[in-house]
Order: C-alpha cells, then structure tokens, then sequence
C-alpha cells in the first residue's frame, strides 16, 4: 500500500487483513525505524532518514519469496518520492546524484513486489494528527501529486519509466477514495486463494 499520509493506507491495510486472512504483514515498519533511531522524518526528513528506510525497506522485502503473502505498509516506491519533493525544495544534500542513486536501489527492489495500491489523498477525509505524521495540508497534497505523475507515466510511457525495471515490474493499481470500493476493487486482483 503506498501513497502520500493520511490517504487511508493503514486503515485499508488493516481491511485487507481483515479480508484476506492467508496474508500477514511485518510487526516491524519503518515508523519503528524512525522512533528507534530518532530521525527527522517526512518535511522534515534528511538523506540519512531516507537511507535508513530505503534499506530497511528492501531488507523487508528480500526477507519473503514470491510464495509468501505478505502485504506492505508503504514500500521503496514512496521513500523516492520524499526524497524527490526534498530535491524539488533544495533541501540540504537532496543532490542529484543522492536522488539517482536512490531511485537505481529502488528500482531493483521493485522485483520484489506483485502489485502497488496507490491510496490518494481525500480532501474531503479530515486529517488525522496521530503525533507522526504531517498534517500541512500542502505537504500532503505535494507528495500525493508526484506519487499521481509517477503513476501517470507508469501508465502512459511505460517505455519511458525510469523507476522499474523493464519486463519485472509490480503492477501498480490507482484505488478509489471510498473504503469499500477499496475492498472490491482489491478482489479483483487478490482472491482468497
């Protein structure tokens, strides 16, 4: 489950289980990582955070096979997305070169996955301030719209994409706000078996 916070990605994770109950997930998120190594984190977040999840996350993913049903609290793909609006913003040591690096480790770990299920943002939905996460209104509506382009060229210049690898890319699933129609949509791709 990917996408900006407070899109609703927790609370479908935990649906999803709910549902799907031949699939767990890690006891351990980056969120653990971040409050164990206390490091600054979304607007406020360093290249040494971004480091630190990035590897923590790929370390998550080449710990399962394809066989296991595991389902994921964010994954690589929204790690260079902060680390992308940090480049957009000039903030400190988010170079180039940093962001490249990242994207090329990113890329590779993406093999690991079957499928993306992008959550957006909801303006609608009230933000939910659980002492974590952002809740600036523009940061989360920022991050949502370059998780939406990366998706967009995902879908309309495949051939172009820089982010997966060509030929062993998860497929990546825009969901729609409703929770329900989160579920249903989901049923389509993942059955009980």
């Amino acid at each position: 489950f990917s996408g900006t916070g407070n899109s609703g990605k927790s609370t479908l994770l935990k649906s999803f289980l709910y549902t799907w109950k031949n699939y767990s997930t890690p006891e351990k998120t980056y969120r653990d990582v971040i409050k164990e190594k206390k490091l600054q984190h979304s607007s406020n977040t360093t290249t040494k955070t971004q480091e630190h999840i990035l590897n923590f996350m790929i370390d998550q993913l080449q710990s399962s096979s394809k066989e296991d049903k595991v389902a994921y609290d964010r994954c690589p793909l929204d790690n260079i997305v902060y680390s992308m609006w940090c480049h957009d913003k000039n903030i400190k040591r988010f170079t180039k070169k940093f962001v490249t690096k990242q994207i090329a480790i990113m890329k590779e770990s993406m093999r690991h996955l079957d499928i993306i299920l992008l959550c957006r943002f909801d303006e609608k939905q009230a933000i939910k301030d659980d002492s974590f996460r952002d809740t600036d209104k523009a940061f989360i509506k920022e991050i949502d719209n370059i998780f939406y382009s990366l998706y967009r060229q995902y879908t309309e210049y495949p051939e172009a994409d820089i982010f997966f690898a060509k030929g062993d890319a998860p497929c990546i699933i825009e969901l729609p706000n409703e929770a329900q129609q989160r579920i249903d949509l989901i049923a389509e791709y993942v059955t009980p078996e």
